[in-house]
């Protein structure tokens, strides 16, 4: 059985930030974290880290989840912490120069 998914919404300075807990995959509610990225864009945040530091698996609905992010953010679109599972999956699917990818928030200041 599949780890529930969970979704906060923080920030770091002024970048809103979604922190996701569980798994990323078929059968979770996905649907929320569409709901609440279009939420978080028209709040007008142009800058979105998705922190997946405590998700555990992604499958093909995860990156889906995650191209979705990214069309409605564009972008401004920042993933932090993604297994090195999953970006060996985005880069099958060739979607890896799609997103930029950090290790560490103190790196926000950097990706300005």
């Amino acid at each position: 059985m599949s780890e529930p998914l969970s979704l906060v919404v923080d920030a770091i300075a002024d970048v809103a930030v979604l922190r996701l807990r569980g798994e990323l995959v078929y059968g979770q509610d996905l649907q929320s974290v569409h709901d609440t990225v279009v939420r978080l864009k028209q709040e007008g945040h142009g800058r979105l880290v998705v922190d997946l530091t405590d998700v555990g698996a992604t499958d093909s609905s995860g990156i889906s989840t995650l191209l979705d992010i990214r069309k409605i953010v564009g972008t401004g679109l920042i993933l932090l912490r993604p297994s090195a599972r999953l970006r060996a999956s985005l880069g099958i699917a060739r979607v890896t120069s799609m997103f930029a990818i950090i290790e560490d928030e103190a790196e926000l200041d950097r990706k300005k």
